[in-house]
């Protein structure tokens, strides 16, 4: 049972990454098209977080692999919740960008 709900906590992660490089790019596309040269401060934030989380998602996934398996389980967790929020930041920062730059 734990095998198997923590190959889908790895395949729902793997999907939201997916997405997080498209909500991304299309943040950036929008501010580009609009002829900014720098997005809101709001945006801004939200971009940060993204890279701050880009480098700790590869920090944690590598800890998978060192750290005994017991560890693994609440890894996976977490890793899923925040790549979780930041989808949802993401997603939102695209909407508002999309709105302010209309």
């Amino acid at each position: 049972m734990e095998t198997a709900f923590l190959f889908t906590l790895t395949t729902i992660f793997i999907i939201e990454s997916v997405f997080e490089v498209r909500y991304y790019a299309q943040v950036r596309t929008i501010f580009l098209r609009s002829g900014r040269a720098a997005p809101t401060k709001r945006v801004s934030r939200i971009i940060k977080v993204e890279n701050m989380w880009s480098w700790g998602s590869w920090i944690f996934l590598i800890l998978m692999f060192i750290l005994p398996e017991r560890f693994t389980f609440l890894l996976i967790c977490i890793i899923t919740l925040i790549e979780t929020w930041v989808i949802y930041e993401l997603r939102n920062a695209r909407n508002y960008a999309e709105k302010i730059n209309k």
